[in-house]
């Protein structure tokens, strides 16, 4: 039960989005860990921020923007080493060459070193203001990958994946290690346009095996989703020093989009003496058959775009699908319309009146996106609809809980209503003398969601919660790891004020 809570809680910390903070994507993280001593572990902390989230200000010729950002290490739920990063990015140009480099990277690194232990957690905390003068908060958890330390056996540190590696000529550089400049890839999406998967490890040798003679064999693979094997090379290497630096570059251009594994194992004697994965996503560009060349949607009539979506040519499974996924974010107004072409489908008679509603339903769910497209003030026809979709697709892959799709169970409908909380506001508790597993989940955000004014906690409930937040909390009733939304805060969802007499305490 403890394995299925805490999955939850690193999946749904990967996407943090939320009115008051900038838009997801904004910050990317990683962190890597390294021996330097006999004691302590160095976790290196690389970030990038997008350009568009700083605020500006002119002074002379140039434009400046401040950076704010705290690097934290935690064990325990307890803060073991902190930094605190105030720089300021400098871009020389004109208002407009400023406003069309809002989508460039600003990357960045530190170094924190301290008595790590597997399981301890690499948070990033990204501060800004927006243009009204709001303050902006973006924030990142990663776990951390720690290598055990020991002068008996072979072992490899955390893995760094790489946008380039370079020969070092400057030697100042953040990113130089043994000889080369090593631009790291926090977010780890790799595509045709940087199709180099390029990695740095670390591999440290049992002194007793320390020999300018001896050699082991380096193996570097991609594995897909199904562990098989889609690249492959290896290297002998020689085991001249206590610690040997792994410097590679695999080409992964024509595989499909999708997340892959890195591994790298050691081998002596035929033995497998070390190994380690790291995890990376591969963006092909293939795009979906309704998402033709970026053209603006005035140069287009809607009937065009509708016949050249793959909304016009859903089946009759699809369409339902993707129209009841859709009425998680659909107004009430639209939710009603959407159900009554339902039943109208339902009492149909012939094929021919059949197919008259269905494809009243696909014009329906066309109009619906085209409508978002314009809240949202996209840029490409039916931007709205690919963007949601992607979500969906995320819902499936983190909430499926056995044959039930993840965008059906409560995680992934919030997650599709209301995006994701900020993982510093996600409670998980395990099995106890008196209540089941639960998860309490708030939003930073009180705009964006509609609270109740009468749903206030009681004491039955036994939990210290900020009711001023829109709040959501979750119980496994059954045992099996499938955990129902008992109570909300926000209207329109299910209330019950003694949720935890009523769902969680083992006896009511």
């Amino acid at each position: 039960m403890q394995k299925i809570i805490i999955t939850f809680i690193i999946l749904l910390s990967l996407h943090v989005s939320s009115v008051a903070q900038p838009p997801q994507g904004t910050v990317e993280m990683d962190a890597i860990a390294f021996v330097r001593d006999s004691g302590k572990i160095q976790a290196e902390i690389y970030y990038s921020i997008i350009q568009g989230a700083l605020r500006f200000e002119q002074k002379g010729n140039i434009w400046t923007a401040p950076i704010n950002v705290r690097a934290e290490l935690w064990q325990d739920r307890h803060v073991i080493a902190a930094r605190d990063i105030k720089k300021e990015k400098v871009f020389s140009g004109t208002k407009s060459s400023l406003d069309n480099a809002s989508g460039s990277l600003i990357l960045d690194g530190t170094v924190l070193t301290a008595n790590i232990k597997s399981n301890d957690v690499a948070v990033l905390i990204f501060q800004s203001v927006d243009d009204k003068g709001k303050q902006l908060f973006d924030t990142i958890k990663r776990n951390i990958f720690v290598p055990v330390i020991s002068k008996e056996i072979f072992y490899l540190s955390g893995v760094e994946l790489a946008n380039s590696l370079t020969s070092a000529t400057d030697h100042s550089s953040p990113f130089e290690k043994v000889g080369y400049v090593i631009i790291p890839n926090p977010s780890k999406v790799f595509s045709t346009s940087n199709s180099k998967l390029n990695y740095y490890t670390e591999l440290y040798i049992p002194m007793a095996d320390i020999s300018s003679s001896e050699r082991c064999e380096v193996i570097t693979q991609v594995l897909d989703g199904q562990k098989h094997e889609m690249f492959s090379n290896s290297h002998g290497q020689q085991l001249a020093a206590t610690t040997i630096p792994l410097v590679g570059s695999i080409d992964v251009d024509g595989l499909p989009t999708d997340s892959y594994t890195l591994e790298i194992e050691i081998k002596r004697g035929g033995k497998v003496v070390a190994a380690i994965q790291k995890v990376f996503f591969y963006d092909s560009g293939m795009k979906l058959s309704e998402e033709q060349n970026e053209v603006p949607s005035a140069a287009l009539d809607e009937e065009s775009i509708y016949l050249s979506s793959d909304i016009s040519r859903m089946t009759d499974l699809e369409l339902e699908e993707k129209g009841e996924q859709a009425m998680y974010i659909g107004k009430n107004e639209q939710a009603k319309a959407w159900k009554k072409l339902k039943q109208k489908l339902e009492l149909a008679e012939t094929p021919a009146a059949k197919e008259a509603i269905i494809t009243d339903e696909k014009r329906f769910l066309f109009n619906f996106w085209r409508t978002k497209d314009k809240e949202q003030a996209a840029s490409s026809p039916l931007s709205a609809y690919r963007t949601f979709y992607r979500h969906v697709d995320d819902a499936n892959k983190k909430f499926t809980y056995q044959k039930t799709p993840g965008w059906e169970t409560d995680f992934g409908r919030i997650y599709l209503t209301y995006g994701a909380p900020d993982e510093r506001n996600i409670r998980s508790e395990l099995h106890s003398v008196d209540a089941k597993p639960y998860i309490v989940c708030q939003y930073n955000d009180i705009n964006n969601h509609v609270l109740s004014s009468d749903r206030s906690p009681t004491e039955a409930t036994k939990v210290i919660i900020n009711y001023n937040y829109p709040t959501f909390i979750f119980v496994d009733k059954q045992g099996g790891g499938k955990f129902v939304l008992v109570h909300s805060n926000v209207q329109g969802e299910v209330y019950e004020t003694d949720w935890y007499i009523q769902e969680a305490a083992t006896t009511h």
